[in-house]
């Protein structure tokens, strides 16, 4: 009795190996999480750089090949917190959509990305809600993913926003992800 526990034991170990090794790819699926850092804001008439608290929340999609490569969607939806009394005007929110593709390395659970995708902030005169305006523009970033379980992982990343002549941001953050 006890060598067919054992056999039995043996062949279901065997058997489960495969489906384990599928799961190799940490970089496959539909995430989200919250990611949080410095935002860096320059519009037109700015003498220098606001600098502020960002925080928002990232929700996407990646397929990991069997190569390492991770190819995937990601938006964004944030608060840059800009406020500048020199121009007058203050962000209410942020968004933006991107392409993703990053590449794994070491043990697999490190990936380097790069995005590109557009981005859209809405701003507002300070002292008044009626001329508020939206301000939409290209966005390229990249950065260091690290998966510290099966469904969570950190990123530290940075991203660059143009929002054509002397507007332009730039933003350095850090998030923890959560795949489902």
């Amino acid at each position: 009795m006890k060598s067919k526990l054992l056999t039995a034991a043996a062949l279901s170990t065997l058997m489960a190996l495969p489906v384990a090794a599928q799961d190799q790819a940490p970089f496959t699926g539909l995430y989200g999480g919250i990611e949080a850092g410095v935002d860096w804001t320059k519009l037109a008439g700015d003498v220098k750089r606001d600098r502020s608290l960002y925080y928002g929340g990232v929700l996407g999609y990646r397929q990991q090949m069997d190569g390492g490569f991770v190819m995937g969607i990601e938006g964004t939806f944030g608060d840059s917190g800009y406020k500048n009394n020199a121009v007058s005007l203050s962000a209410d929110y942020e968004w933006s959509t991107s392409l993703v593709l990053g590449k794994t390395f070491g043990d697999g659970n490190n990936l380097l990305f790069a995005k590109a995708g557009y981005a859209q902030a809405s701003f507002d005169p300070l002292g008044t809600q009626d001329d508020s305006f939206t301000d939409g523009g290209w966005r390229f970033g990249g950065g260091f993913e690290r998966a510290l379980t099966e469904s969570v992982s950190f990123r530290l990343g940075g991203d660059y926003t143009t929002y054509g002549t002397d507007k332009e941001q730039w933003q350095a953050k850090g998030g923890l992800l959560l795949r489902f």
